[in-house]
This record gives C-alpha cells, sequence and structure tokens, in this order.
C-alpha cells in the first residue's frame, strides 16, 4: 500500500481531490450568482492553477528545478489542459446543450487526464 500511496498517479489524484474542491466550490459560487459558466470556469481554474502548482511540484513530483522552470512549464502544460477543459465545455453546453453542471464535470474529467500526461513527461520532469 505504501508502494502505490508513493506513485505519482496516485500523489496526483490526492492533489487533484483537493485542488477539485478548491476549484469547484469557486465555479459552483460563481455559477449559482448566475455568471457565465465559461467566467466561472475561468476564475475557478485560476484559483486552481496556483493551489496545483505548488502542491504537484513539492509533493506529486517533488521537483527540484528552479520557480522560474517549473512554473513557466507548468503554466504551459495547465494552458494547454485547459484550452481541452474550455473546448469540451463549449462542445457539451453550447453546441450539445448538456447541462452547465454536467458539462463542467465533462470538462474537468478531459482537464484532468490531459494535466497529468502533460506535467508528468514534461512539465516536471
Amino acid at each position: 500500500m505504501k508502494r502505490v500511496l508513493q506513485t505519482s498517479a496516485v500523489k496526483y489524484a490526492i492533489v487533484g481531490g483537493i485542488n477539485t474542491l478548491v476549484c469547484w466550490v469557486v465555479i459552483l459560487v460563481f455559477t449559482w450568482l448566475s455568471v457565465l459558466p465559461e467566467i466561472a470556469n475561468i476564475l475557478g481554474y485560476a484559483v486552481g492553477f496556483a493551489n496545483s502548482y505548488f502542491l504537484n511540484k513539492k509533493f506529486t513530483f517533488k521537483s527540484t528545478n528552479s520557480h522560474k522552470q517549473d512554473l513557466i512549464r507548468f503554466g504551459i502544460a495547465m494552458g494547454l489542459a485547459y484550452l481541452i477543459n474550455l473546448g469540451v465545455l463549449i462542445l457539451c453546453y453550447r453546441v450539445l446543450s448538456i447541462d452547465k453542471y454536467i458539462a463542467q464535470i465533462i470538462a474537468a474529467v478531459f482537464y484532468t487526464i490531459s494535466g497529468y500526461i502533460i506535467s508528468k513527461f514534461w512539465a516536471f520532469k
């Protein structure tokens, strides 16, 4: 069990769980306040970005690189993951007319998977 808990995928999932709570609170509060779903999404992921960077750098990937190097690469990685997220959100909500809350969940799944892959193999390498 200890070995499983030490894998980067499990650590990423733990950080992701924490980050999801932070991100979703922001998204849901702004959505509840009748902010456009795309804007609520941007605000939630902006707060989540800062939280995710520090937890993943120190806990998940234990990077010893400078903040300058890691932050730039992480920013690019999460930017790509976010573009995937936003594309899925727009597709689900605007094109397929899926409920805005369900569309946010679907988009978040795509964000999480792409974010892990890019972070593991490039951002914190």
